[in-house]
């Protein structure tokens, strides 16, 4: 299988998000199973925040390199039809729907099969490019991939004439050895700083309980554009418990460290820091937004899904979680029962069935 080389086309490699983390498990998955792998970046993309096998090749079209919007497009586009040729790269695979508009006309022009790989849930991302990327990755993709059952009936309901879909689920990116004991009177919340994670509402949320609860402390790792907005939230409610502590190559022990995991967001794709906490014997407390959640937690048996957006009901469920150890306890002796959904053997099976297929 050495000759069949699969490329990735991302963004940018070198984020520490969700997006990046999983295409660096998925692309050392493939290539230990005798598949070249290259990863292209749009912008920027030379290494990588995660550990890549040394037999992926990175690239970058580097499109940061011209500021206008339509020259960038045509450049990037060049550089990388010129790669695809010269490397020989058999099928594509876009990290993101909207990128598939860069690898519709080399799909047209039948030099390799394109995937297009939704990062998002359908209703998170509405922008312009995104829903332009939907409507023809729709129509033309030798495959769409979505995260979860949810989001695979969303695609076929707005897209009654979808040419090829199929739902894979993001895999556990950490092994466990060792759980959480439950003893701390920690939550930890994990995910990018902006609008649609909603760590404002979460702010909100920890203001009601804070002064009731003086021993509990709230961590929230990660970075993003938000961040000096949220941190000047938290001064304005004088909140001296909820901290912020930027991005963490190990967030599998501090959520070790911890006995609750909350998610505030407003939308999630699938919500992978989910099944990291579960996967730690964490409960986990989340907004039952579209379209994640509700698949990974099953509600009152190992964490609670709760009316988006309702302040009021996330303050009860939660106080309910701290003030009772024996239900942590309960929830998380509970909490990984959906885990081997979630197998990377078997998720990285699951796009090498789908690449020989095409």
């Amino acid at each position: 299988m050495r000759d069949k080389h699969i490329g990735f086309l991302i963004m940018n490699m070198e984020k520490g998000g969700g997006t990046e983390r999983v295409t660096s498990l998925i692309a050392n998955g493939i290539v230990k199973r005798g598949f070249k792998v290259s990863i292209i970046s749009c912008q920027k993309g030379m290494k990588s925040c995660y550990e890549l096998d040394d037999e992926i090749k990175l690239y970058s079209l580097q499109g940061e390199m011209q500021s206008n919007f339509s020259a960038r497009k045509w450049l990037c586009f060049y550089r990388l039809k010129k790669l695809v040729s010269e490397k020989n790269i058999k099928v594509m695979i876009a990290v993101d729907v909207a990128l598939y508009i860069y690898l519709l006309p080399l799909q047209c022009m039948g030099m390799c099969k394109c995937i297009a790989w939704e990062h998002f849930g359908y209703y998170v991302n509405q922008s312009l490019l995104v829903k332009i990327g939907r409507i023809l990755a729709a129509k033309y993709a030798n495959c769409v991939v979505v995260l979860g059952q949810k989001d695979l009936e969303n695609y076929r309901e707005h897209f009654s004439k979808i040419k090829r879909i199929e739902y894979i689920y993001n895999p556990l990116p950490i092994q466990i050895e060792k759980k959480s004991s439950m003893n701390s009177k920690r939550i930890i919340a994990a995910g990018r700083l902006s609008k649609e994670k909603g760590f404002d509402l979460l702010i909100e949320i920890w203001s009601h309980l804070e002064s009731k609860y003086t021993e509990w402390t709230v961590d929230v790792y990660g970075d993003g554009p938000l961040k000096a907005e949220l941190v000047s939230q938290v001064k304005s409610l004088e909140l001296k418990n909820i901290n912020f502590r930027g991005f963490s190559t190990d967030l599998k022990n501090e959520m070790k460290n911890a006995s609750i995991f909350a998610l505030t967001s407003r939308y999630e794709g699938f919500g992978l820091v989910l099944i990291e906490a579960q996967a730690v014997g964490l409960p986990c407390i989340s907004f039952n937004c579209k379209d994640g959640p509700s698949e990974i937690i099953k509600d009152n048996v190992n964490g609670f899904l709760v009316e988006p957006e309702n302040i009021t009901m996330f303050v009860n469920k939660l106080e309910l979680l701290m003030s009772n150890k024996e239900l942590r306890n309960e929830f998380s002796l509970k909490s990984d029962i959906h885990l081997e959904n979630y197998n990377i053997d078997r998720i990285v099976e699951k796009w090498i069935s789908l690449i020989k297929e095409l």
